[in-house]
């Protein structure tokens, strides 16, 4: 257990306290020196009473102080002035403009156009010749008014509050001499107090009992104007500030230093020309930190080299940033000073530009914002894919001081580390964050492949770990995949990571592709192979290593077991264990390897596909049935309405939720685990109604368990920010214990949900629900662990004073301090009455009088009777006040116990969350338990949201029937999202549906009229069978399905340009992963296969993929097509069943056709498509309409007659032969999409397809 931080008393880490603020890289102006830098002490002015006089101490060629001020009046006007602030302890310059003959007050206008009254017979003034510009915010008043002033723009600055102490005589940071700059803090409070805080750049001014205006520039935008004192009256105005916004905030993901913002506007006109001039080294000609430039192959864009005249011109403070920032230019530096986190330079077009900050006066760009706004504005960069460092101080003044006393050292800067870096995938805490239950993938990525001489890849094996910090889960497994890469798209589809970990230049272009094809703008980080991305045999050093550094943790170097069987697979695991070592280096730069290792939940990356797993515990859901059935996303605006999750999603938790998306991305293959689900939901909604509704009450009101758990295992770690040694002014000990208060009764809100909930079983006899509701069992037994941290202390009293005061008997260590304290208070008793004894009077007793304590108060007549050891302390009338030696003694004593005592009572929270802690799998088991309760209900719950009847529905074991052909049967099946709301005043027509089973077609082949709800109805049947297989109710009279190991969709019209795939190739590549890897068990639904291309080659590729899947795969499927020749070769074939989506037609205007959709299946083909009726909805102009009505009639006929004509012997099934040449097709198809295709070659590749396919069908 880390010790406890040392809290900061408040003050700023500073050397001494601040003497000037100055600008944080160029040169110029020295800042005006306090003429008189300790004035005589004066009453706080008032509105009612004028200051006193002070004397003025003359600095340098100061005119001479007046004894006796004389009436100044017109001979002034003009002059420069400098008048001495008493609130602020400084002396501002300007200029007096006016004079009043009838008042005999002068109007003086400071250097920032703030304007006030003054009898300068009455004020600390002095004369001065030079002109030397200086604006700060001025407070005159220290009672309860405070005097609003007039700011320039650039000291506007968001959230942060500074102001100037000109007291301060060290070097610490001489970082050039510039002008001074200050800024208003924003604070919650009416009136706040800044301490001396160590501004060792750009200007940190001090402010004493300063009353808060409360300016939020979010909130408040004040109207330019001046304000104007008058006899403490305060005029209202400001002016108004410029927000510097660029777009819609997204940023290139690949590197910060490659994005450097482009200044624009004044920026550009303030800072342009000096960093051309400054900072050539940025340009042209820029090396790394090596020396290596662009050009070269080793060349590391995230380092800086910097020369050494560059160097030497810098002071310490400088150059420790430049140190920084050089080793991080991919990174922006979040650099701590005092209470504020500073950026600069090219960091600080950042913050003006993504977190509105405001620029601070000086020729160098920076801006900045105190530490209460941390967690926010590290968020806000973070989830704009900026990566964030955050350099803390680690030192205090005294300690510099103490460094420089006895080691020698000359240092003038505190010292200051690494503390964090902070991404989109890093992020642990944060209002985003909180407010959405989605994770923040992390995903490191490795492969093995082999390139043949033929530009074909063999023996493809991906090493692949996903981990999610804020919740301390990791994913790890290993896989071969194909050369499309389909388990890993499957995989980015269902995670979406928002971050990417990789070995440079060491994956294949394919993965490259895919990597980048199936995420939303991830920030994607290339490490060093080997040296970065460690191979399978140092990360399991490392992780052995970390393991060896927890005591009480998992063991001396022990692994989790699926680390062990990884190690032991040998070959099989040494690409998943290199993949988690790229992942660990990556979250060790973060400060976050050793926690989630400590804490971490390791599982099995879930089954990607048939060929990895014989024993399938899993539907496959691939990448492109996951979009094409908008499970997560909508095809719209990539959102979740609309989507299957959102129709299931009325889970009370976030943990829930993230369960259920899990639950939809991999449905359940095994037949006992679907019948143990049904038989649990079945329970929840047939008894249990009233104890359900209470669960899900007692569920809504608790925060993300999941992550605040996380955070708090995290928190008993002193690493990072967590350090002990880091600086920080925020209660970060308050907060610690608010989160873990939040934990508790968190955890007793769980168990006592689920206890309520366990009423039910006497009624249900689902053995899931069963295991989960039994303690000791599915549901951990932790009822003596909570009732001990209920015991320990009062949870309410500690979160209301922000400390804990633990009972007795739960922390030996404050117990012992505490009996210590007693122990030397009973001894102080005993001596009480020794005294009273020897001088004989009962009424001697303890008083106390300030800060003394125990003095013994003697009567006066008594004092003849004192030994003269006792040491007068003071007296009143009629009695002395005496400490004896033996109360000196015990007084020492008793400070250092009350001391200890205090130390323990500080540090016993980091105590309790450690034993807290110990017991991490047991929270997390009811974390587990709890979010798979939620889930069901939300199932249970949902299924009475649909339209007309639901069904349980009949999963049918093959192994265990004579019928060994796998079916799909229903009836009345609706449609599991589409609703009557969502259809204006129609309602959904039901359908019937068969596929497969002994004496009925395996397949059907769907025609119908354009719009006549063929798409609808093949997306229906698949949500469907998704749904039956999570073990949910299914919108059907009845449902009766033998389980489907995958299911493959091919809908839609979509081209991968960039790719260099056109539509058809699209077309093809989807269906050549059906053709290898679908089985007898899997259902697939193809939606036009073949409308990219020709008529005569589109049909010859559909009717030949229909062939292979029918007779050679024998799967269940569903085929729509316009291709109705199709329809005439298949009327005879028993394995196919003709059907089509009813409609009615009629003639309208000019011949043209109009169709009414019924949305009924029919047994039957279609005989056309009616397309023109889709163009007369679409609005094309009446004469179109006619002419497309004569020209398909026309076409109609000669179709006819080519038919009558060819009748018996065209387009008979397709030979052998033909189906092999189909199927070489495809696999070239699919080879050549795995190499970058130019538009030439692309061209030729399906200009020799389609001769290809024309053969085929010259020769049938």
């Amino acid at each position: 257990m880390a010790p406890p931080r040392r809290l900061s008393n408040g003050r700023s880490p500073l050397i001494n306290q601040q003497r000037q603020i100055t600008s944080f890289f160029s040169p110029g102006k020295s800042p005006i020196q306090n003429p008189n830098p300790n004035p005589s002490p004066s009453p706080s002015p008032s509105p009612t009473r004028p200051k006193q006089k002070k004397p003025v101490l003359v600095i340098g060629p100061s005119p001479d102080p007046c004894s006796v001020k004389k009436p100044y009046s017109e001979e002034v006007v003009g002059k420069r002035i400098r008048v001495f602030w008493p609130m602020d302890k400084s002396w501002y310059e300007g200029c007096v403009r006016l004079f009043d003959r009838q008042s005999g007050n002068h109007l003086v206008q400071y250097d920032d156009a703030e304007e006030e009254v003054l009898d300068l017979a009455k004020e600390n003034i002095e004369w001065v010749e030079e002109e030397c510009l200086k604006s700060f915010r001025r407070l005159r008043q220290k009672g309860s008014v405070c005097e609003k002033v007039v700011v320039k723009k650039e000291d506007l600055d968001e959230g942060s509050g500074r102001d100037d102490d000109d007291d301060d005589d060290s070097e610490d940071e001489d970082w050039g001499k510039n002008v001074k700059k200050e800024r208003i803090d924003d604070g919650d409070s009416e009136e706040v107090e800044l301490e001396e805080e160590e501004l060792e750049s750009l200007g940190r001014v001090q402010v004493r009992n300063l009353v808060s205006t409360k300016r939020k520039m979010s909130q408040e935008k004040p109207a330019s104007g001046k304000k104007s004192k008058i006899n403490g009256n305060v005029g209202k105005g400001g002016l108004k500030v410029p927000q510097n916004r660029s777009g819609n905030g997204v940023v290139d993901p690949l590197s910060n230093s490659e994005r450097a913002p482009v200044l624009t506007g004044d920026a550009a006109e303030r800072f342009g020309l000096r960093e051309v001039e400054k900072f050539a080294f940025l340009g042209v000609g820029r090396k790394d930190a090596d020396g290596r430039l662009p050009g070269d192959v080793n060349y590391d864009p995230r380092t800086l080299y910097l020369p050494q005249n560059f160097l030497k011109s810098l002071s310490g403070g400088q150059r420790q940033w430049w140190e920084f920032k050089s080793k991080h230019m991919d990174k922006v530096l979040f650099f701590k000073m005092g209470k504020f986190y500073e950026l600069f330079e090219m960091d600080a077009h950042i913050g003006a530009r993504e977190l509105e900050l405001q620029y601070m006066k000086g020729e160098q760009p920076h801006c900045g914002f105190p530490e209460k706004n941390f967690t926010v504005n590290v968020e806000k960069l973070a989830r704009k894919g900026y990566r964030v460092l955050v350099v803390e101080q680690t030192e205090t003044p005294e300690q510099l001081e103490l460094r420089r006393k006895e080691m020698g050292s000359k240092d003038k800067v505190v010292k200051r580390e690494i503390c964090a870096v902070v991404t989109k995938g890093t992020l642990t805490d944060g209002e985003m964050l909180s407010m959405s239950p989605d994770a923040a993938y992390l995903i490191s990525v490795t492969e093995s492949f082999e390139v043949s001489g033929n530009h074909k890849e063999d023996g493809i094996v991906l090493g692949v770990c996903v981990a999610d910090v804020s919740t301390s889960r990791f994913m790890i497994g290993q896989f071969g995949d194909d050369s499309e890469r389909h388990c890993l798209c499957t995989l980015l589809s269902e995670l979406r990571p928002v971050e990417i970990i990789k070995p440079a230049k060491a994956l294949s272009p394919e993965t490259e592709r895919v990597l980048m094809k199936h995420t939303r703008s991830p920030l994607v980080n290339d490490l060093v192979p080997f040296l970065e991305f460690w191979d399978a045999e140092k990360t399991v050093d490392e992780v052995r290593n970390i393991y060896r550094l927890f005591a009480n943790g998992i063991g001396s170097g022990c692994l989790p077991d699926i680390l062990s069987e990884l190690v032991n697979a040998g070959e099989n695991g040494k690409y998943a264990l290199s993949a988690l070592g790229g992942c660990l280096f990556y979250l060790r730069q973060a400060f976050m390897d050793e926690t989630l290792l400590r804490f971490g939940k390791f599982e099995q990356l879930p089954c990607l596909g048939v060929r990895n797993a014989p024993q399938k515990a899993y539907m496959t859901l691939d990448a492109a049935a996951l979009e094409n059935l908008e499970i997560f996303e909508n095809s719209r605006n990539g959102g979740p309405s609309g989507t299957l999750f959102a129709q299931l999603d009325l889970c009370a938790t976030s943990f829930g939720k993230r369960l259920l998306k899990s639950w939809l991305a991999r449905p359940l293959y095994d037949i006992g685990s679907i019948m143990e689900r049904q038989d649990a939901i079945a329970g929840l909604k047939g008894f249990a109604s009233t104890s359900v509704l209470e669960f899900q009450r007692e569920l809504s009101r608790l925060p993300d368990m999941e992550r605040l758990l996380a955070r708090l295992f995290a928190s008993c770690e002193a690493n990072g920010r967590n350090a002990n040694k880091v600086v920080l002014y925020e209660d970060a000990a308050k907060k610690q214990l608010q989160e873990f208060i939040a934990a508790l009764r968190g955890t007793q809100s769980m168990v006592q949900a689920c206890s309520s909930l366990g009423g039910i079983l006497v009624s249900v006899e689902s053995s899931l629900l069963h295991l989960l509701l039994t303690p000791g069992k599915g549901l951990p037994d932790i009822y003596s662990v909570l009732k001990h941290f209920e015991d320990a202390f009062d949870w309410v009293e500690a979160n209301h004073s922000g400390r804990i005061v633990p009972h007795e008997g739960v922390d030996i260590e404050y117990d012992c301090s505490c009996k210590a304290v007693m122990d030397i208070e009973s001894s102080l008793e005993k001596h009480l009455e020794e005294q009273r004894k020897v001088l004989r009077d009962k009424s001697i007793k303890y008083v106390s009088i300030g800060k003394e304590t125990h003095l013994l108060e003697i009567p006066e007549n008594l004092s003849g009777s004192v030994p003269q050891d006792y040491e007068l302390r003071s007296s009143k009338k009629g009695f002395f006040r005496y400490w004896t030696p033996e109360i000196k003694k015990f007084l020492a004593e008793l400070s250092q116990a009350e001391s200890e005592k205090e130390s323990k009572l500080k540090s016993i929270i980091l105590r309790l969350i450690e034993r807290f802690c110990e017991h991490h799998i047991k929270w997390r088991q009811l974390v587990s338990v709890t979010a798979e309760l939620d889930v069901l209900i939300s199932f249970a719950v949902a299924s009475k949201s649909y339209e007309g009847s639901t069904c349980r529905p009949a999963i049918r074991d093959l192994s265990c029937s004579s019928d060994t052909v796998p079916s799909l049967s229903a009836t009345k099946l609706g449609h599991p999202i589409l609703r009557s709301d969502a259809l204006s005043k129609c309602s959904f027509v039901p359908n019937d549906v068969q596929i497969g089973g002994a004496g009925h077609a395996s397949f059907i082949l769907l025609t119908g009229p354009n719009m006549g709800g063929k798409s609808t109805l093949l997306r229906q049947i698949c949500l469907s069978v998704i749904l039956a297989q999570v073990g949910a109710d299914v919108p059907a009279e009845s449902f009766l399905l033998s389980p489907v190991d995958q299911i493959f969709v091919r809908m839609g019209a979509q081209d991968h340009i960039m790719a260099g795939q056109s539509t058809f190739l699209t077309e093809l590549s989807e269906t050549a992963a059906m053709l290898f890897s679908a089985t007898s068990n899997s259902l697939v639904a193809l939606d036009e296969l073949g409308r990219g291309t020709s008529t005569s080659d589109g049909q010859a590729i559909a009717q030949s993929v229909l062939e292979h899947m029918v007779h050679k795969i024998q799967c269940r499927g569903i085929f729509s097509t316009h291709y109705h020749r199709l329809a005439m070769e298949y009327e005879n074939d028993r394995k196919v069943a003709l059907c089509h989506m009813a409609c009615h037609v009629g003639k309208g205007v000019g011949g043209v056709e109009e169709v009414a959709f019924l949305y009924r299946l029919t047994l039957g083909a279609c005989p056309k498509s009616y397309g023109v009726n889709v163009a007369r909805l679409a609005g094309l102009p009446s004469s179109v309409l006619v002419k497309a009505a004569m020209k398909s009639g026309e076409f109609e006929a000669i179709y006819g007659e080519h038919r009558h004509g060819s009748e018996g012997d065209t387009f008979c099934h397709v030979r052998e032969d033909g189906i092999v040449v189909i199927q070489e097709i495809l696999r070239f198809v699919v080879e050549a999409s795995c190499h970058e295709t130019s538009e030439v070659v692309g061209s030729t590749l399906l200009s020799e397809l389609q001769q290809r396919a024309s053969l085929i069908l010259q020769g049938n």
